[in-house]
């Protein structure tokens, strides 16, 4: 399947239509609809944070194998680090992205931060009839996926 690379300059502006270009492909490579919102969510949040504390560009690639998409996310300044803030909505986006992700690591360097995140797809009730063996309704395999 096709893979996924968008490059954005250090403007937050633009990932409006980083989470737009993400979205349609997740479409053509037929990642379900919840899933691609979370998708969607996460890497906003790794390229938001990418521009707001390194400052430099930054780069999204992903790819779909198989049952997983993968997406890596890398800005091009040094991190500059978190400031603390009074504004309690704010610094959540690291917490969000592990609730969203089967798998998150955040490789950091010099120059460079790293986010690779990967994402098991998995079917909803709204594709697939689950039972528990027995022949009665069993937990969703989405439900399974997000207690974890």
């Amino acid at each position: 399947m096709e893979p996924f690379e968008a490059s954005l300059p250090a403007d937050l502006r633009r990932l409006r239509g980083l989470r737009h270009d993400l979205a349609a492909w997740l479409e053509r490579i037929r990642v379900p609809e919840a899933q691609r919102d979370a998708v969607v969510l996460a890497v906003h949040e790794a390229a938001a944070n990418g521009i707001e504390h390194a400052g430099g560009p930054v780069t999204v690639r992903g790819a779909r194998d198989e049952d997983k998409v993968i997406v890596v996310v890398t800005n091009g300044g040094p991190w500059t680090g978190s400031s603390v803030s009074e504004d309690l909505s704010r610094g959540r986006g690291l917490t969000l992205m592990r609730g969203l992700t089967s798998n998150l690591d955040i490789a950091t360097e010099p120059r460079r931060t790293t986010v690779r995140m990967r994402i098991d797809l998995v079917e909803t009730e709204n594709t697939t009839s689950r039972t528990d063996g027995r022949g009665k309704p069993g937990r969703s395999t989405l439900s399974s996926c997000t207690a974890q």
